[in-house]
């Protein structure tokens, strides 16, 4: 089998995993809050260094953070990556542990006219929400019953992105426009304790809630040189705000054993009702140092103002606040023109502190971490391509005020395509 066909059924085989996929690729308590976590992270290469993507991108791997590097990729690359999430999370009295995981992007780029202008496709999340929580009112049902509400939550939003990026020697330039959609389901399931369901059924109330709207990125990025193959890296991308469009379908059911519905009725439908919500200005500036294939450190530092967040009745959630991140990291490949497969690998480590958007019982939520990982070139099965891999070892919140603490642990994995004679004109039989 060629090297070409090899990279098409990659490329079939992960959009087919991309259209079962959704955005629920991790998990978090606090995702109950609005539209859930937002996605800082990129690709799996870019996770093993904090998320630090701003300014730098190699020419074997995508980039999603910044539109202007994807004029970075000098022959067409396919990158396809996922996600395992590993938590216990915590409060004062209890703590368990939970595990979710699956395909998280994917991603494409063709240079059009090659080393000035790339188109860049990709699908990626842009926020996930996984939860569930019992909450139990002892005695407070007919007859001092206990009364047990079931809550969970799944779904989230992903973005269908075009990106085209231009180089102008030293300067890259990208402009992006995205597609944001997807859905949010929230399950409150009623019982009474000491009841079977065959006698009384279970009282379930479903929300859904869909989304949709089109939205824009500029990215810029200038590579000021240093000396022969080094750079210092400048650059920084502005996503506005926009209105997102939002539709709620709300039922009413009541289920016996095995999940049979023996009534039900809609308590909300506003599919018809031109109703948004408000999602905030998106920033994001980064520095890094770069000396070609050899050693790259950098930092980026991302804003997103949660507070100017506003509903579909346009009011601002007092759960939501002023959210940051900041990524510390670097990569080192000890020798790329030796054979020895342990010279060739590109190492990743990184540090991340995130304000997240949530504020709960006035207390910010905070999320730190350190990552690490490398990428391992594949030449001899795949042509110019790479495995790479990521750890995430972190925390996020506390167990003070009432707020719970996650500590996780998440495993980056995926691949990268890279083919040099996929529009190469052939010359010779």
């Amino acid at each position: 089998m060629s090297v070409k066909h090899r990279f098409v059924y990659c490329i079939l085989f992960s959009l087919l995993l991309g259209f079962q996929a959704n955005a629920q690729y991790d998990q978090s308590s606090y995702s109950i809050i609005g539209l859930g976590n937002i996605n800082w992270t990129g690709y799996s290469h870019n996770a093993a260094m904090g998320g630090l993507g701003i300014t730098y991108n190699s020419k074997f791997f995508l980039n999603h953070t910044n539109p202007a590097l994807a004029a970075s990729n000098d022959e067409a690359v396919f990158q396809a990556g996922g996600i395992i999430d590993y938590r216990t999370i915590s409060d004062n009295d209890e703590n368990y542990t939970t595990a979710t995981g699956g395909f998280k992007d994917l991603g494409f780029n063709l240079p059009i006219v090659p080393k000035k202008w790339n188109l860049g496709l990709s699908l990626n999340p842009y926020s996930s929400v996984n939860f569930g929580f019992l909450q139990v009112n002892e005695g407070g049902g007919p007859g001092g019953n206990d009364i047990g509400t079931l809550v969970t939550g799944t779904g989230g939003l992903d973005e269908v992105s075009i990106a085209n990026g231009f180089k102008f020697k030293n300067l890259y330039v990208g402009l992006e426009a995205s597609l944001i959609f997807g859905s949010i389901n929230k399950e409150d399931r009623f019982q009474l304790g000491d009841v079977t369901e065959v006698a009384f059924g279970t009282t379930v109330v479903d929300t859904r809630k869909s989304y949709s709207s089109l939205n824009t990125t500029l990215g810029l990025v200038y590579k000021l040189p240093l000396g022969t193959n080094k750079w210092l890296n400048l650059g920084g991308y502005y996503t506005p705000d926009l209105n997102l469009r939002q539709n709620s379908f709300v039922t009413f059911e009541n289920r016996i054993a095995a999940g049979t519905v023996i009534s039900a009725d809609t308590l909300v439908d506003d599919s018809l009702e031109k109703k948004t919500v408000r999602l905030p200005a998106k920033l994001g500036i980064g520095v890094s140092y770069e000396a070609l294939q050899k050693l790259m450190v950098g930092f980026d530092f991302h804003m997103q103002d949660w507070a100017d967040y506003r509903d579909e009745d346009g009011q601002a959630l007092t759960s939501y606040t002023r959210s940051f991140r900041i990524a510390v990291g670097g990569e080192f490949i000890p020798d790329i023109q030796t054979n020895k497969l342990s010279n060739v690998i590109s190492y990743r480590f990184g540090v991340h502190f995130e304000r997240t958007p949530f504020l709960v019982n006035n207390q910010n939520v905070n999320d730190l971490g350190i990552n690490f990982g490398a990428s391992i070139p594949l030449n001899a099965f795949w042509g110019l391509s790479h495995l790479n891999l990521g750890v995430t070892l972190g925390q996020r919140g506390n167990v003070e005020n009432g707020l719970v603490r996650e500590d996780y642990v998440k495993v980056h994995f995926g691949f990268s395509i890279q083919d040099v004679t996929w529009f190469t004109r052939t010359r010779f039989n």
